[in-house]
């Protein structure tokens, strides 16, 4: 149960129903994470479109995107992150053999190609200490990846530790529409 009450449609302001309104035209739901942050109108209208810039920039493409967003949710251990982010993978294309892979070292290095077991060691890397970017990783990364790319890398797993951390805290739930996936993927 979250720490802080989930505001509904009908507990916010104009501004933030209008946040709300778009955001379901586009995924269907409101999400608790933006139900929880609505506490703070002026917050949540400048975290929603810098989130969503960061998640849809091309700069590294969906695919790459959901790595560093799924592999970062599960360095994390939060499970409405893995939850959110193991959708957005599936939808980016991400096999489910590959999503089981992530966060086992030794099964990235044969499930992923050299980029991508790249972006998710970075994941785990950055997640599990601020400072676990070594140098010599960084050499890796800027030997596979231009440098708008690393950017858009690190600002990704930056952001996804800043909502798991987040979402952790308060102890956020994930919504009823993924159990019900869940529950119609386990019974099919």
């Amino acid at each position: 149960m979250a720490l802080i009450d989930l505001l509904d449609d009908d507990s916010v302001a104009p501004e933030i129903s209008k946040l709300f309104d778009d955001v379901r035209g586009e995924y269907g739901f409101v999400p608790n994470i933006l139900r929880a942050m609505a506490h703070c109108p002026d917050l949540v209208t400048v975290f929603v479109p810098l989130w969503a810039q960061i998640y849809k920039s091309p700069t590294i493409g969906s695919r790459l995107r959901a790595l560093a967003a799924l592999g970062t949710a599960k360095a994390q251990e939060c499970t409405y992150c893995v939850a959110h982010m193991t959708a957005s993978a599936k939808r980016a294309g991400v096999p489910d053999e590959q999503i089981v892979a992530i966060g086992d070292p030794a099964a990235v290095r044969t499930a992923f190609d050299e980029r991508e077991a790249l972006i998710l060691e970075t994941a785990d890397a950055l997640t599990t200490d601020p400072d676990g970017v070594t140098a010599e990783l960084k050499t890796r990364l800027l030997s596979e990846f231009r440098p708008d790319e690393v950017v858009n890398i690190i600002l990704a797993i930056g952001m996804y530790n800043l909502t798991s951390r987040f979402l952790k805290a308060l102890s956020i739930d994930v919504e009823s529409i993924f159990d019900a996936a869940e529950t119609r993927r386990t019974t099919v």
